[in-house]
């Protein structure tokens, strides 16, 4: 097998019956728009992309190996309707000199349909994409990511147990990822900044007021820790925690052990219901009913003309165990215990005009 690197610029590479990407080992258009407008913004910037693969087939024509996504979005850049659909990036248009004249490294192979295939193979399994943490890493040196970096790879088996235990650094952006959402802003401003005077102590602290109080759960505690964060600015809402970290821990493993947390729908916001229950007064610190007091009540109600099936109390219809919620009678907000002598089995559209009352 044989293969060069030339120069090929947009202009050449939007002839699709001269570079041909719908080959049968090419996967589909993926880019989303993101990727695709970052792509045509370094083109419009003059900043390099990678290479492209091209096996040329001996007739005038080359098949893309690797590349259909950037030509793709150069294609569709200059007619939105390429693939059937129009498709707008939503960028401010370039100067179609500066975009036709772009230029890009090509690398042509030559050889027989095997060694095609074994090309095709070994660009697509090789290559190790970068993580994000080694893009900043090479992107905005300083101590900042140098002290950040050996933090991750020596990470401490509490820490390991909220991020992770990484050599490349996914455990240090999903820490940081905790403290704002713009990671390569936080980078390029703090690069010359100490990690360990700094950011470390916060993790440091985060990590210890949540395992204070959910260290014995020791499920979800990056979640948990995100909303120890939420609330470190009350701290008395963090020392109630603290404060009844033993029933909030029994609570939770109870949820967890009867299925209850496995089918909410949203974790985060069960937990934060939850922990409401512990820090405001006068209410009952059991916010919710568990599955075996579901059915308890279940066996209570009248049953129905069909074999497993309970009358709904209010439209006196029938229901499944399944089809059936349990409740406050006198609602929890308002003072109401959740204990069996204030809970009620009520079919979901009754329950639900009960809850818009």
């Amino acid at each position: 097998m044989q293969y060069k690197i030339e120069i090929r610029s947009v202009k050449d590479l939007l002839d699709d019956k001269k570079y041909l990407t719908n080959i049968n080992i090419q996967r589909k258009y993926i880019y989303t728009h993101e990727q695709a407008k970052y792509l045509l913004d370094s083109i419009q910037k003059k900043i390099p992309i990678p290479a492209i693969y091209l096996w040329d087939n001996n007739d005038g024509t080359f098949n893309v190996l690797d590349g259909k996504q950037r030509i793709t979005v150069m294609r569709i850049y200059e007619n939105p309707m390429y693939l059937g659909s129009p498709i707008n990036f939503f960028i401010d248009f370039m100067n179609s000199n500066d975009f036709y004249n772009y230029e890009i490294p090509v690398i042509i192979c030559n050889g027989t349909e095997e060694e095609k295939i074994e090309t095709f193979y070994r660009i697509n399994t090789t290559a190790v994409k970068l993580t994000e943490f080694e893009i900043m890493n090479a992107l905005y040196q300083g101590p900042f990511v140098e002290e950040f970096g050996n933090w991750g790879e020596n990470i401490s088996p509490i820490e390991a147990k909220f991020f992770g235990s990484d050599r490349r650094g996914n455990n240090c952006i999903k820490a940081l990822s905790l403290f704002t959402t713009d990671t390569r802003d936080y980078f390029s401003h703090n690069k010359n900044v100490s990690f360990t005077n700094g950011l470390k102590k916060q993790i440091e602290k985060l990590v210890s007021d949540t395992n204070q109080i959910f260290g014995q759960y020791g499920n979800d505690l990056y979640i948990l820790a995100k909303i120890v964060l939420e609330n470190s600015n009350n701290p008395t809402t963090i020392s109630s925690w603290k404060l009844n970290a033993n029933k909030i821990v029994e609570l939770l493993q109870e949820y967890n052990s009867n299925g209850e947390l496995s089918v909410a729908p949203s974790k985060e916001s069960f937990y934060k219901e939850i922990l409401g229950c512990y820090n405001i007064t006068g209410l009952d610190s059991k916010r919710f009913f568990t599955r075996d007091e579901k059915k308890i009540l279940f066996e209570k109600l009248q049953k129905g003309l069909s074999k497993g099936k309970r009358i709904c109390p209010d439209c006196n219809k029938e229901f499944s165990f399944d089809e059936l919620e349990i409740d406050h009678i006198k609602a929890w907000s308002k003072g109401g215990t959740t204990t069996l002598d204030n809970a009620q089995l009520l079919c979901k559209p009754c329950n639900i005009k009960k809850s818009n009352k």
